[in-house]
């Protein structure tokens, strides 16, 4: 499969340079969930290891919050063979421990690595890291681990 063969929806992820995949910040509007869980399906279903890159969104709906979250726990297995990480932009400093806290509330149980960073350049270069670590066939998923940088 490839990535024009899926036809994901441009609106919502940039994957021009894919593996690294940006959720693009205009997506983010109320009521989005439903739209970023086919894309998200679209994504795995490439059965190709990928990082997700996002702008934190502070103005985000509960709503979109908590569908997202069930999305990701009940994906978990799949989601955590393909995506190697989550990486959330957070150029604020002092925001990034309450972006880091919320981000390990919403990925709690979903088996994906998460990490808050200061910019894109930052997430550019941790992304190859992170898709240096593989899951393991054999072993359990791992748990959420989440850190700022």
């Amino acid at each position: 499969m490839t990535l024009s063969s899926l036809a994901l929806d441009e609106r919502f992820f940039d994957a021009s340079r894919f593996p690294l995949v940006r959720l693009r910040p205009r997506a983010v509007k109320p009521g989005y969930a439903f739209a970023w869980s086919t894309q998200m399906r679209r994504l795995v279903a490439l059965a190709t290891p990928f990082v997700l890159v996002a702008g934190h969104d502070e103005n985000e709906t509960a709503d979109d919050a908590r569908l997202r979250a069930a999305w990701m726990r009940t994906h978990r297995a799949m989601l955590a063979a393909y995506c190697r990480g989550l990486i959330v932009i957070e150029p604020r400093i002092e925001a990034r421990a309450t972006t880091r806290e919320a981000l390990r509330t919403l990925t709690e149980g979903c088996g994906v690595r998460t990490v808050v960073v200061s910019s894109i350049r930052v997430a550019g270069e941790l992304a190859p890291v992170l898709l240096k670590h593989s899951a393991s066939k054999t072993a359990p998923v791992p748990a959420t681990r989440s850190q700022a940088i």
